[in-house]
């Protein structure tokens, strides 16, 4: 039998999770999944090979890492914005019983509840992953189906220790980090405040973020084993998914600046002074990232690799100005970027896009900047 808050949060959360997002939620997930299975071919085909394509579809996402990686990252945004929704709602006034009907009861319990909750949210990939696990024990493919089983319940995993932190924290109760207490007479430049921002209240955030990055690098490697250290078609691709995967960080940087330092505007301080200083500190977050780069590939790659990353991170960054505080507008957005990136890397325009993420990510950083609300 459900505990009963099992069945509070699945009503409140699962509930109307689904309600409100059920726009986006069919455009991420039915798109991407009917697209493989009812897409329209030049020719005709007999009926009895469209079983066959159907399979081989999703034979190809449980044996190409890139495809997964595609996957991974449809998955992890699709969590985000579940993680974002409920920590919302927790903040109204309307679900303040939670916090004390939940504390009452173990954090075992809690999170057995929380799980079972963010279970529910993510039972449209579960799904899929199942179906793909099955096909790819029929041809033998057993590692990246069993990956994908246990990144989508390391995902929901997540959400449930993220919920149990939410639940018991309470925000009237100041109290001074250990971390503030080390760096409170460290000078701190404005590039710097945001890493300073995450690592006294995003650690979580960060932490997850890097953990994603290093399966991304890891099955990246593996990858580049076949195709030759210096490609760059895939190594572009694995530098795409880093910046993606850190959009969480750079939209939490965005309502840093505009909660916390929207009071620079009238410094005098120029944009273009502004916009080096953002570079600064993106390179900084993805210090570990880049580091890698500069150590896997030869100085040219490298270098083309690190001028992609960070004209992806400043394009991010600038969309950001235009989608103000709106998720709605800025998933699409970021789901948008990453196919025109994606094939403008797969067609090798690597450098061709480095010079346009630049042009953009400056014009939407010009003209945005000063209109904040």
């Amino acid at each position: 039998m459900k505990q009963p808050l099992t069945v509070v949060l699945t009503r409140i959360f699962t509930n109307g999770f689904y309600r409100m997002h059920a726009g986006l939620l069919l455009f991420m997930f039915v798109t991407f999944i009917s697209y493989c299975f009812f897409i329209n071919t030049l020719g005709a085909i007999p009926q009895d090979f469209f079983s066959y394509f159907q399979q081989l579809i999703t034979i190809t996402l449980v044996s190409n890492p890139l495809i997964m990686c595609l996957f991974f990252v449809v998955c992890l945004i699709y969590n985000i914005k579940s993680w974002q929704y409920v920590a919302l709602q927790l903040s109204g006034t309307a679900q303040q019983f939670i916090y004390y009907s939940s504390t009452a009861m173990s954090r075992r319990k809690q999170f057995l509840s929380w799980f079972y909750m963010q279970l529910l949210i993510n039972i449209p990939a579960f799904v899929y992953a199942v179906f793909a696990l099955c096909i790819g024990l029929i041809w033998h493919h057993y590692v990246l189906p069993l990956v994908i089983l246990s990144y989508l319940l390391l995902l929901t995993i997540t959400g449930a220790l993220i919920y149990v932190q939410l639940a018991n924290r309470f925000a009237d109760t100041p109290h001074t980090t250990v971390f503030l207490k080390l760096t409170g007479r460290w000078k701190k430049p404005l590039f710097s405040l945001f890493i300073y921002h995450i690592l006294d209240k995003r650690k979580l955030t960060y932490v997850i973020t890097k953990a994603f990055t290093a399966i991304i690098i890891s099955t990246g490697m593996f990858h580049l084993f076949e195709t030759g250290p210096n490609d760059l078609r895939t190594s572009g691709t694995v530098v795409l998914m880093i910046a993606l995967v850190h959009a969480l960080l750079i939209y939490q940087e965005h309502h840093f600046e505009k909660d916390y330092l929207s009071f620079m505007r009238n410094f005098p301080y120029s944009r273009t002074r502004i916009y080096f200083y953002s570079i600064l500190t993106h390179i900084i977050l993805l210090l570990p990232e880049f580091t890698w780069v500069i150590t896997a590939f030869k100085p040219l790659t490298s270098i083309s690799l690190l001028l992609l990353g960070i004209s992806i991170i400043q394009l991010l960054r600038s969309i950001c100005y235009r989608s103000g505080n709106s998720m709605q507008v800025y998933l699409p957005a970021l789901f948008g970027m990453f196919l025109l990136l994606f094939w403008g890397i797969m067609y090798g325009w690597v450098l061709w896009l480095i010079l346009v993420n630049f042009f953009f990510s400056i014009v939407l950083f010009y003209r945005g900047y000063y209109r904040q609300d």
